[in-house]
């Protein structure tokens, strides 16, 4: 009989345990990966996946990736950070069949759900050892996983696994505690930290360690509440607090080759994301718009959003069990004090909590909107509802009798009966709710949230219902499942954005885009310009011209300077070098007086080296266009060189007559000293582990196999970083001797009649100015009757302006000695092709500022050239 009993539980057990497992394929059913053509918009296909794609193009290609090219005008790799290359899921995914196929989005889709059942499986896991039984401990691990925090967490790619992370390492700090082990609990402990750390989205990162660091405070107290045999004081606390804590720094050591470079490229540079100052409007919800988490999470704010089930509305009414005299443990008012920080959290400005946040804690400031800290909300609520599920009965009189109940029969029909009276008043009212909620991003209709509603309120019926009647226990527990299921399911179909799939590049395509240009070919992720490059942006244009040579040199003492000189007259075979010799520079103007030649040619492109094969009449100075940081080296004919700061932002070294190679190589301390402090720590977790858990012949086995991985991988990682194949990308220049009439507008100040703001600063109007008059290389107004005005810096006398471009109409030209009065001149326009419009004024125009608008059209402006009398 009991050997039955024994089969028979375990068989239901297998069959919840894959119920979990499938799971998020049922839920999520309209984005199932290879057989919907929908899945989650906005951000998902836009940033992450082709992010991920960029880089792991390189490390297929043969060279780990330390630089970006093209991405911000030329950034650090750590700058793609939702590209979760030191994750575990982006590898494995590309490994799959059909990823560099185009099907790059459907494998990640595919194991971020598989992921989710994995989750859930582990919480599952966490609640039955802490004596929850089947129907509970599936109930509360899967509305802890599935909310829409999940869901937005989902939306943003990487996000998702910031938050999978937190809830796996609040897991393993629970089950470590209740099952204390000599080796499976810290290694969980160290590698689910690693994956929080590693997940790409370091703001959720942030806030999911602090999650996962309250979860791991409360742990010992609360878990002595569900198990009474379990004796802890404030020693042993101190004593697991210290131990975890020890476990959590070993898994952020062995992240060092994510954190560090991280840290020191993209946290440091960046004046933008990781720089930002307090604002009183920081995407925060409004009262109404949180609560509604609580009661119809469709008509809640998604950046801050952390509903779904209905049950979670029994946590916060959990204080009006002191009504009745229900003694509530000291670690359960802890949790819910810290879900109330939160929650004013969320409110931003509002309350003043974000504010005193902002100002004393370290890196909040850094972090974006205040609505991702509801990452914590999930992990935490489902302790206290493990506790009112668990929790024994209780009597109170009422009129004159004694009435019995249990917490979450008390606490359900109260909930039962707020919704109502809570929805009433907001649907009468109508008070103000978040920029983006569900309820309008989808146009939601009425009946979809009514069923959200009436399942909510239906589960909260069964749940009361659950505890009233025993004998109706097995129908009301599916009932009470089923209800959960599909309000969840509602919500999350509606919950988001929603758009249609769309394949990826595939290996070939991005193979034949690099032999083109070595850019960064998808749409890119606002506020994360390195500093150099806003700084260089607000005083002059970016370099078109990958490399080129220069034959005219003006030493200058500071980058200030240099901007100062440029900003007077800037010729295109000029150079603005810091800190070289003045008397170097005469002998080789000189000599270069009469150059009439010389050529620039791409031999060797990888995103971490370059080779460049140039021929020069005579000796001249080489520029190479990538934002100078100070991280690259070069060399010339095999000979390192000096690297001078050109032109502001640019690079410039000597070259010999003649014809030369030089080499231009990334190479960053940051990434070098992270990837050899992940190597050591994984070294010496994996000996620790060998010399205190295995003997004999294992022992040397296991050590000598720690040693080949962290020795080999550092040495497969470094030697990769050069030696990668050759992308073969295009790229030809010629130098052109200097026209008799310079060009007044080349390199001078542009302003556009609309501000453009951080997102946009790629498309900055200097591009009009740059030289380079390639069919798109300049910017296009977002407007129709827009100006761009050129600053010529002194007065000049003006005969012709050549427009390169698209134009639907004839522009408006119009002169100006002050900027602020205006004036038109009589010209004659000679279109010397569809692209290229000649305008000669009949008599020539004396101005400072000269300004060409678009009329009834939008103007796309290649360059624009400005010549005066000959």
């Amino acid at each position: 009989m009991g050997t039955t009993l024994l089969i028979s539980d375990r068989k239901v057990s297998l069959w919840i345990l894959f119920f979990i497992i499938v799971l998020p394929f049922i839920l999520l059913y309209w984005m199932v990966p290879f057989v919907s053509d929908l899945t989650l918009g906005a951000d998902y296909q836009i940033y992450s996946i082709n992010e991920q794609v960029e880089l792991l193009f390189s490390i297929k290609t043969g060279s780990v990736p330390l630089y970006a090219p093209g991405y911000k005008y030329g950034h650090s790799s750590s700058a793609l950070t939702l590209s979760q290359v030191y994750h575990p899921i982006s590898h494995i995914a590309s490994l799959m069949p059909g990823y560099w196929n185009g099907k790059a989005l459907e494998w990640n889709t595919f194991l971020r759900l598989l992921s989710l059942g994995f989750v859930h499986l582990a919480l599952f896991t966490f609640l039955r050892k802490i004596r929850l039984n089947l129907l509970f401990a599936f109930l509360i691990s899967f509305i802890t996983v599935y909310n829409m925090r999940m869901l937005e967490a989902f939306r943003y790619g990487a996000s998702l696994e910031a938050f999978t992370g937190n809830l796996l390492l609040c897991t393993a700090t629970g089950c470590y505690f209740v099952s204390p082990s000599r080796w499976f609990g810290p290694l969980s402990i160290i590698g689910f930290t690693y994956l929080l750390v590693c997940s790409g989205h370091p703001p959720m990162m942030f806030y999911g360690l602090i999650g996962a660091g309250l979860f791991t405070l409360v742990t010992p107290f609360f878990i002595a509440t569900m198990l009474p045999e379990i004796d802890v004081n404030l020693k042993i606390a101190l004593r697991f607090w210290a131990k975890a804590g020890f476990y959590v720094c070993l898994g952020i050591m062995l992240s060092s080759a994510y954190v560090v470079p991280f840290y020191f490229e993209f946290v440091t540079t960046n004046i933008e994301y990781a720089h930002m100052s307090y604002q009183s409007d920081m995407g925060q919800d409004t009262i109404v718009g949180a609560l509604n988490n609580f009661f119809m999470p469709l008509v809640s704010d998604v950046l801050s959003s952390f509903g779904g089930s209905a049950l979670i509305l029994i946590v916060l009414v959990l204080p009006l069990l002191r009504c009745v005299r229900v003694k509530v443990p000291p670690s359960v008012w802890a949790i819910w004090g810290m879900l109330l920080f939160a929650f004013f959290y969320i409110l931003g400005p509002q309350t003043p909590i974000y504010k005193w946040a902002f100002k004393y804690l370290p890196f909040v400031s850094s972090v974006g909107g205040v609505g991702r800290i509801s990452i914590i909300i999930p992990s935490l609520m489902m302790l206290p509802l493990a506790w009112i599920v668990n929790a024994g009965t209780f009597s109170f009189r009422f009129k004159k009798q004694d009435v019995v109940l249990t917490p979450f029969i008390f606490l359900g029909l109260i909930a039962l009966i707020l919704i109502p009276l809570y929805l009433l008043p907001v649907f009468l009212l109508k008070p103000a709710l978040g920029y983006f909620t569900p309820h309008f991003l989808r146009k939601i209709p009425f009946r979809i949230e009514f069923l959200s509603v009436f399942f909510g309120m239906a589960s909260l019926a069964a749940l009361v219902l659950y505890e009233i009647y025993p004998r109706l226990k097995r129908v009301l527990g599916i009932f009470l499942c089923l209800m959960v299921l599909l309000q969840m399911g509602t919500i999350l179909k509606y919950g988001t954005f929603i758009e249609k799939k769309v394949d990826n590049l595939t290996f070939q395509q991005m193979k034949v885009q690099k032999k083109e240009k070595l850019d960064f070919n998808f749409r890119q992720n606002p506020g994360l310009f390195h500093a150099v490059v806003l700084n260089h942006l607000s005083h002059s244009f970016m370099e078109p011209f990958l490399g080129k040579i220069y034959t005219q040199i003006i030493p200058v003492s500071s980058q200030d300077n240099a901007y100062k000189e440029m900003e007077r007259e800037r010729l295109p075979q000029q150079v603005f070098a810091e800190g070289y010799d003045l008397e170097k520079a005469k002998v080789m103007n000189e000599k270069n007086k009469n150059v009439k030649a010389g050529t620039v040619n791409l031999a060797f492109s990888s995103f971490n080296r370059l080779q460049f094969k140039v021929i020069s009449p005579a000796p001249a100075i080489f520029g190479m266009a990538y934002p100078f940081t100070g991280h690259w080296r070069v060399w010339v004919n095999g000979e390192k060189v000096h690297v001078y700061r050109a032109n502001g932002i640019a690079h410039a070294i000597e070259i010999p007559d003649g014809e030369s190679l030089v080499e231009f190589r990334y190479w960053s301390k940051p990434f070098f000293w992270g990837m050899i402090v992940s190597c050591l720590t994984f070294a010496v977790i994996g000996l620790f582990v060998c010399f205190r858990g295995l003997k004999g012949l294992p022992r040397i086995t296991g050590a000598v196999i720690v040693l080949i991985i962290s020795a080999g991988g550092f040495m497969f990682w470094y030697n990769s970083l050069y030696r990668g194949h050759n992308l073969d990308t295009a790229y030809t220049w010629t130098y052109i001797p200097p026209a008799n009439t310079p060009n007044l507008a080349y390199g001078k100040k542009t302003v556009v009649s609309y501000p453009l703001d951080s997102s946009e600063k790629r498309f900055d109007s200097s591009s009009a100015v740059d030289g380079y008059i390639k069919p798109g290389a300049g910017f296009s107004f977002w407007k129709i009757n827009e100006a761009l005005i050129v600053d010529l810096k002194e007065p000049q006398r003006i005969k012709t302006i050549v427009l390169y471009g698209e134009f639907k109409t004839n522009p408006e030209i119009s002169f100006s000695q002050n900027g602020t009065r205006w004036q038109m001149g009589s010209f004659v326009i000679v279109k010397d092709s569809k692209n290229i419009m000649r305008i000669i004024f009949e008599k020539p125009m004396d101005a400072l500022f000269v300004k060409v608008k678009a009329i009834d059209s939008v103007l796309t402006i290649d360059e624009v050239e400005i010549y005066g009398c000959e």
